[in-house]
């Protein structure tokens, strides 16, 4: 029987797999489903501190690998901590300040009104935008768009 072919060596043939390395594995996806579960908890309560406290909320996970992750929730929108700031800087009391503060909370509260001002024409701009957008629309278009899903319009039939 001398075929030419050659008995293939023990290091040709692959090792068969140890108990170790696939019990290894299966370690290593129980603990990335773990982290999976315990972080989106985690998640959620920051989440819910953040809107029930106002705060902001910053949360580090580290995942099994030991690399880190990194959350940010924001509690108070930009609109939120304005308004707080007016009030705060609206309900300070004047009679006790000296004239130089008088003049500085002055300019501070013109500020804030040049500010509010600025986004009271950003929000009409924005509006004035989105209506001039709407009536380019066809009338046809409009219908369509206005109608409710799953309605069905006297401009459009259904074919079977």
């Amino acid at each position: 029987m001398a075929t030419g072919a050659k008995k293939p060596a023990a290091a040709d043939t692959p090792a068969p797999v140890p108990a170790a390395a696939a019990g290894d594995a299966r370690r290593q996806t129980q603990q990335q489903a773990l982290f999976e579960a315990k972080h989106a908890e985690v998640l959620s309560e920051a989440r819910d501190v953040a809107r029930e406290f106002g705060v902001d909320v910053h949360a580090v996970a580290f995942r099994p690998d030991g690399t880190a992750i990194r959350h940010e929730f924001l509690g108070v929108g930009r609109e939120a901590r304005l308004k707080g700031l007016i009030e705060r800087t609206v309900a300070k009391d004047v009679s006790a300040m000296g004239p130089e503060e008088v003049a500085a909370h002055e300019q501070h509260l013109q500020r804030l009104r040049a500010l509010g001002v600025r986004e009271l024409q950003v929000k009409a701009a924005k509006a004035k935008a989105a209506a001039t957008e709407s009536s380019k629309r066809s009338p046809e278009q409009q219908e369509v768009a206005s109608a409710p899903a799953g309605s069905s319009s006297s401009k459009t039939r259904r074919v079977e």
